[in-house]
């Protein structure tokens, strides 16, 4: 993991923009990894918790992601996360871009980590993983996906992104928490 961070520091493929101040995946007790956008100016980066804000607060996006967990006897704190831009974005138009750049970075790093399930947050980071175009996220959220990595193959289940800005961050994502408990306790 230490060749990858290194990587990522070094990595100017997007131009100078600021990276994470991290390793850049944050470890739970779980094996279950929930891969976001990329990193918020103002978000774990500053705080060093994944969903928490400089304050230490949790963030809305979290507390809805903390309660679908919940359905899994699971918390934020027993996640892995990791993000699939490794750069602070401040353009979202330039959010596909750099993902693709970060493509190889970040497959190594999924790779090489210990998880045995991915949750992608929302459209670009299900397009990331599974390598296509999405025009509908509801065709993909729930779905089960077995993608390799190169040494490994994992399983991947989309998601709807939990901000609660996002109409379905609650309700759209319940079943498919419930499905995820299940595979868990299996």
């Amino acid at each position: 993991m230490e060749n990858i961070v290194k990587e990522i520091q070094e990595c100017r493929k997007c131009g100078d923009l600021p990276k994470l101040a991290c390793d850049s995946i944050k470890f739970g007790k779980s094996r279950v990894l929930v891969l976001g956008e990329s990193p918020a100016k103002d978000g774990w980066i500053q705080s060093g918790r994944a969903f928490f804000n400089s304050s230490g607060k949790l963030q809305a996006t979290g507390k809805v992601l903390n309660e679908l967990l919940g359905t899994c006897g699971l918390s934020i704190d027993d996640i892995n996360f990791t993000e699939c831009c490794k750069c602070i974005i401040s353009d979202r138009k330039s959010l596909r871009k750099c993902m693709a750049n970060c493509k190889p970075i970040l497959f190594a790093q999924l790779d090489a980590f210990d998880c045995d399930i991915i949750l992608p947050m929302g459209q670009f980071p299900t397009e990331v993983i599974l390598g296509e175009k999405i025009n509908k996220l509801k065709d993909f959220v729930g779905r089960e996906f077995l993608v390799d990595f190169g040494k490994t193959k994992k399983l991947v289940i989309p998601i709807y992104h939990t901000s609660p800005a996002n109409p379905l961050c609650r309700k759209g994502n319940i079943p498919i928490f419930e499905k995820i408990s299940k595979i868990i306790n299996q």
